[in-house]
């Protein structure tokens, strides 16, 4: 499936939650602190790269053979601070899935994260560090990743918008 209204974006690859985790995750506690932007449900998804402004056509390529294998993906067991400033919940399970992806799209958009892939669904953002004001929750669920998508994003004052372009079902064995 591809969209063909978009041609230079910014873009990235994820793994979108299921409808019962969505569910799960808009019942996590979300408390009124200056400077803190809550993500909404739409927005609720594990990056795997990030290309910022590249050409959808190019991503695609990359991937036109792709047969990826579906992670268990386990979400928890609580929210945390990463780098001060993101509140996510750690995502473990997508690392082979982030290496490969990685690989195939090395010479796309700007050049990948050498660091080691750390999955995470972020929760709430600040511009400025908030100590205490937001305490760990504990959070549990596990999901089968069924799809890997392209998105778009837009950048708007109220936070992120996101269009699903394309995507790559994932199945099992790869």
């Amino acid at each position: 499936m591809t969209c063909d209204d978009f041609k230079v974006a910014r873009l990235f690859l994820a793994v979108f939650p299921p409808v019962d985790v969505v569910e799960q995750l808009g019942e996590l506690e979300r408390p009124e602190v200056e400077g803190l932007r809550w993500t909404n449900r739409e927005q609720w998804h594990i990056t795997l790269r990030f290309f910022g402004e590249a050409e959808q056509g190019d991503v695609e390529d990359s991937l036109r053979e792709f047969r990826g294998a579906a992670p268990t993906v386990l979400l928890g067991p609580a929210s945390r601070w990463l780098g001060g400033r993101v509140l996510a919940l750690p995502a473990d399970g997508l690392d082979e899935l982030a290496v490969e992806v990685r690989a195939r799209t090395e010479t796309i958009g700007q050049a990948p994260d050498r660091r080691k892939f750390t999955g995470h669904l972020t929760l709430a953002r600040t511009r400025r560090r908030l100590h205490g004001a937001v305490v760990s929750q504990p959070f549990d669920a596990q999901f089968k990743a069924a799809e890997l998508w392209l998105v778009s994003s837009q950048l708007h004052s109220d936070g992120a918008r996101y269009t699903k372009l394309s995507h790559w079902p994932l199945g099992e064995g790869g």
